[in-house]
């Protein structure tokens, strides 16, 4: 992926792929009674709208995530389908999607912000599992793998 993104070549202008990334989260938090839980997950985004393409001050890509949260108690898995804005000054976003929690499935709702230039993030996540409302919040680190295209690239 870095040697064909960095190369000389700069065909992704007459790409039909718009471009994106894969990224890996690792996240560490607290819930809202102060039991610790560590996130893995893995998002596959691409670019929606950009500025090569349209008057905008930065990416907005489409993705999803699967990740995995651990604590003392459990585990569980989720997905989402999220919308992430991004430029070298900001990142921000929202996601949408479900806990898989012993064959139960839960709405689940997440927000998140950092700063573009740095690969950490503030991430809230919001669901309700038996008519209870559960809050969590931490910070997860990512690092970006790029898929360059026409509306995405160096």
């Amino acid at each position: 992926i870095i040697s064909y993104s960095f190369s000389d070549d700069n065909r992704w202008a007459e790409s039909s792929f718009p471009g994106g990334y894969l990224s890996l989260g690792i996240q560490m938090g607290k819930t809202k009674d102060n039991s610790r839980f560590i996130d893995v997950q893995i998002s596959p985004s691409f670019v929606l709208i950009g500025p090569y393409k349209h008057a905008f001050p930065g990416y907005l890509f489409l993705g999803s995530s699967i990740g995995k949260r651990f604590s003392k108690e459990k585990s569980i898995i989720y997905f989402d389908v999220n919308l992430n804005f991004w430029n070298t000054l900001l990142t921000l976003g929202k996601g949408k999607g479900l806990i898989l929690d012993k064959n139960e499935k839960y709405s689940r709702n997440k927000n998140w912000a950092g700063l573009g230039f740095f690969p950490l993030i503030a991430c809230i996540d919001n669901y309700i599992i038996d008519k209870n409302k559960y809050k969590q919040s931490g910070i997860m680190g990512v690092i970006p793998f790029p898929y360059f295209g026409n509306n995405f690239y160096p």
